[in-house]
């Protein structure tokens, strides 16, 4: 697919999943998973299990190297979370896709994540830019989402650290 084109890298991690879905259902061996770094692609895979490991497979994520400017010049830096695409080759359309959990990026990295779903819905809603926030509510932008950036340190979602008293407990219960 055009928008998962990204150029190889000396610095990167792979990313494994159990499964990869679009509402539930698993992609198929003509649909294709790409990484992100905000609207960059820095690393891609066709999602045909028959080819992957045991089933499971990876999708590369390429990071920032001097050696290879301008080519990896906004690719991933430790630390940094990437966002993941899916391109469902029955509908030729591209869906922002949920991971199961944030894992941030180092080189050499080899996390195994549960499961990368897309929900079509919030993405159509929303135009394609969409994402669902902490508290499981479809939001969209292109702005610098975070995923905790609607819970508050008491774990509330849309909170305002209300529950929270002066010594920083919530609720009466420790924080420690």
């Amino acid at each position: 697919p055009e928008l998962f084109v990204f150029e190889q890298s000396s610095q990167q991690a792979f990313y494994y999943f159990n499964s990869a879905t679009i509402d539930g259902v698993d992609l198929t061996e003509d649909d294709w998973v790409g990484a992100f770094n905000g609207e960059v692609c820095v690393g891609s895979r066709n999602w045909d299990i028959d080819n992957c490991g045991n089933g499971i497979c990876d999708v590369p994520v390429m990071g920032a190297n001097p050696s290879y400017e301008p080519y990896t010049v906004d690719y991933m830096q430790a630390g940094q979370v990437p966002s993941f695409k899916v391109f469902d080759a029955s509908e030729n359309t591209y869906y922002d896709a949920v991971a199961s959990e944030d894992v941030p990026w180092s080189s050499l990295a080899q996390p195994l994540i549960d499961n990368l779903n897309v929900v079509p819905d919030c993405n159509e809603d929303l135009g394609g830019y969409s994402y669902y926030d902490s508290c499981g509510v479809c939001s969209g932008g292109n702005s610098g989402h975070e995923a905790n950036s609607d819970i508050d340190d008491c774990g509330v979602c849309y909170g305002d650290n209300a529950d929270m008293d002066c010594a920083g407990v919530c609720n009466g219960d420790s924080l420690i």
